[in-house]
């Protein structure tokens, strides 16, 4: 093959003849009629492609990479006067793949004009070059219908998400939530579900049973301990709402009995009612001072003995375990709130809080000026209401002591069981679904959701789903047989997703979903330089165990479709955020030059071989950039543990400024029209993958409802890896 593309690649051609097979293509690009007819054309581009696709730019000095491997009419065109790119000409290029008017360059204008000797056009090859891109390339543009998915997720949900994040699983999780509402499906696997953002909100907010899956254990451990902090934030949002409502309807229904006794009683007998009403007014006025100041703070007691909280006048009721009755009738509106038979078992733990301090403030012997503030205060207040309902209350008996009667620090409380209670209080475990009731019936507690450490195969799938989801959920799915029980260890429909699994990840969930029970899948890719071929570059088979990632469909094995590490490594990339981050990509490219300035230094120091040796790797070097090339320079010896010696800092900056203002310009021409490519590379994998669920799920006699779709689910700027591939079988 010779050294510099072939430019006919590059020119448009015609169709080829469609095949009779259209299946998948609603996947294409409009203009093309079969899989196999955009496959062909796509590898044919693609391969004369290759002198650029497979540039190493940190050999770009050592293999002279201008010269040997960019087309030469291209090289004179981008280094003319007139086609002199500038920064912004450069985001457009890649981002929009719009090529500037040749003629309209400002380095022209200000050089004094056009150069007669030089190229009077961009090369033909070149335009076609853009325009191939766009024909091949698939959308990518953000479905409008998903902008109702916007700021959606419960406010409880969101600590902790990038807003990158924030925007993927709120779409994503709709999404999913209205599949599911649709088609009666009640659980989900989540798949390498990291810090389970994703699982949470489809616990939480849209109440499905998940389990979030990864085979990281520092992933799973920081999702349940996220898990059981929004476990608790949820339980309090549930019972606020369950004690408004109670509130509400015990207003309202006060609100009608006043009214029916209105309307019922005789006017006598009102006049005599509002009679009564006043002097019981003076009698509790007469009462105020005591009864405002006793009521303020509350008294705790015993698991046997109701809350001393108020004078009789105004006491509420107490269970049946007390010796003695109220002396008062009840009024309307206590100033304490009553508290349920439940409650009297507990200690509030405000108050033991206060009573410890009290209680360690009066027996503790230190200085005054080791006590807390209030402690003074604290102890004559409650002496003086101690006094006060002496005069104004009658003697309520009191329970024994027990291990939980801390109140308000009773210097009467034996010793023992004092310090047994405050033992008590201090180990209580905290609270979560596991050991409260209430909490374990909220939806997003762990009877929704949980976390495992495991890595799933066709064969541990089934234990998974039995362990986890024992049993049908009733409310999404009894519609869907007559047999229940016959489906009483059915987990009934789920749903397999995974946001932005990494590499072989997605093939395996793939195979997965269509070897499983799964209704449905929701799957995004990423980090695509992960995945494993089946095939080489010269069509030999190197996986023969169905392991592999790529190829999965018949129509890719067919042509023996092969990415290579380099084209693998460009789908990663992210044209479209070239132009919105300008800033970023011209600090990209500077990185760029640095390594390749590197790598030439130490060549030709003889500190490590040349091509075809590969490169050592250095890891993030970004900081240090930022110090000057010297530094740079100094911190990768250091780092591959080399003489810091061997290159001086004066060398080093005399190479960065010698070749800084022609080869930083050629290197970003280079990485443009690389990155330009990555979107065709990406499209073979999403294409790869649709086609094989296409393929399998059509091709079975019993399925009576099925698709597979991938839409574009995501902003393309705000996540590069935004192609979502769903599939549905039935």
């Amino acid at each position: 093959m010779d050294s510099t593309p072939d430019e006919s690649i590059y020119m448009d051609q015609d169709s080829v003849h469609p095949a009779h097979d259209d299946a998948g293509r609603s996947f294409l690009p409009p203009g093309f009629d079969s899989m196999e007819q955009y496959l062909s054309k796509l590898q044919e581009f693609l391969h004369q492609c290759e002198p650029i696709t497979n540039l190493m730019i940190v050999d770009y000095f050592t293999t002279d990479s201008w010269e040997t491997r960019m087309p030469q009419d291209w090289r004179e065109a981008f280094e003319s006067p007139q086609g002199k790119l500038s920064s912004l000409d450069l985001m457009e290029l890649v981002s929009l793949g719009k090529l500037r008017d040749y003629k309209s360059s400002s380095a022209a204008t200000h050089g004094g004009g056009q150069d007669a000797s030089g190229p009077q056009d961009w090369p033909e090859s070149l335009k076609a070059f853009v325009r191939m891109i766009k024909t091949l390339s698939i959308n990518r543009t953000l479905d409008p219908d998903y902008s109702k998915f916007k700021d959606t997720l419960d406010i409880h949900l969101i600590p902790g998400m990038s807003p990158k994040k924030l925007h993927e699983v709120e779409i994503l999780s709709g999404l999913m939530a209205s599949y599911s509402k649709e088609h009666g499906i009640g659980s989900v696997i989540d798949l390498g579900a990291g810090q389970g953002y994703l699982s949470r909100v489809l616990a939480f907010q849209h109440q499905l049973c998940v389990l979030g899956v990864d085979s990281n254990t520092i992933q799973t451990c920081g999702a349940q301990t996220t898990q059981k902090r929004t476990e608790k934030l949820f339980v309090n949002k549930t019972r606020n709402k369950q004690n408004s409502a109670k509130k509400k309807e015990k207003k309202q229904a006060k609100a009608k009995d006043k009214d029916s006794k209105d309307t019922s009683k005789p006017k006598g007998q009102e006049q005599q009612q509002q009679q009564q009403q006043q002097q019981a007014t003076q009698d509790q006025t007469s009462t105020s001072s005591s009864s405002s100041a006793l009521s303020a703070v509350p008294q705790e007691t015993s698991s046997t003995a109701c809350p001393v909280s108020e004078p009789t006048s105004t006491l509420s009721p107490c269970p049946t375990s007390m010796s003695a009755p109220p002396t008062s009738p009840r009024p309307e509106k206590p100033t304490s709130r009553p508290e349920e038979d439940e409650s009297c078992k507990k200690i509030s733990k405000k108050f033991k809080t206060e009573a410890g301090s009290s209680a360690s403030g009066s027996d503790s012997g230190q200085a005054g000026t080791n006590k807390k503030p209030n402690s003074n205060s604290r102890k004559k207040k409650t002496k003086k209401i101690n006094n006060s309902a002496k005069t104004t209350t009658p003697t309520i008996p009191t329970a024994p002591p027990t291990e939980t009667s801390v109140c308000n620090g009773d210097s009467n409380m034996d010793p023992a069981t004092k310090e047994a209670a405050e033992t008590q209080g201090s180990t209580k475990a905290p609270m979560d679904s596991s050991n409260d009731p209430q909490m374990a019936q909220t939806p997003g507690s762990n009877f929704q959701l949980q976390h495992i450490t495991h890595t799933i195969t066709a064969a541990t799938l089934p234990t998974l789903l039995k362990e986890h989801f024992p049993k049908i959920s009733k409310p999404s799915t009894q519609h869907l047989s007559d047999h229940h029980g016959e489906e009483e260890h059915d987990v009934g429909r789920w749903t397999l997703c995974g946001l932005h699994a990494c590499g072989d990840l997605t093939s395996n969930m793939v195979k997965l979903f269509l070897e499983s029970s799964a209704t449905c899948l929701f799957s995004v890719g990423c980090c695509y330089h992960w995945i494993t071929e089946r095939y080489d570059k010269d069509g030999h088979v190197v996986l023969d165990d169905g392991s592999h990632g790529f190829p999965l469909s018949s129509v890719f094995n067919a042509r023996k479709a092969h990415l290579g590490d380099h084209a693998k490594m460009i789908a990663c990339q992210s044209p479209e955020r070239w132009l919105p981050y300008q800033k970023e990509s011209e600090d990209a490219i500077h990185g760029h030059y640095f390594r390749a300035l590197l790598h030439k230094l130490m060549v030709e120091k003889g500190l490590y071989p040349g091509p075809p040796a590969i490169a050592p790797v250095l890891g993030r070097m970004g900081k240090h950039r930022l110090k000057g090339f010297p530094h740079y320079l100094a911190t990768a010896l250091q780092r591959l543990k080399m003489p810091a010696e061997a290159i001086t800092a004066e060398e080093a900056q005399r190479a960065y400024d010698t070749f800084l203002e022609r080869d930083l310009y050629r290197i970003g021409i280079f990485w443009a029209l690389r990155t330009m490519l990555g979107p065709l590379f990406e499209g073979m994998i999403l294409l790869d993958r649709a086609m094989h669920l296409h393929e399998t799920i059509m091709s079975r006699p019993n399925t009576k409802t099925a698709s597979v779709q991938l839409v574009a689910g995501f902003d393309v700027v705000e996540s590069p890896r935004n192609m979502v591939l769903i599939a549905l079988k039935d």
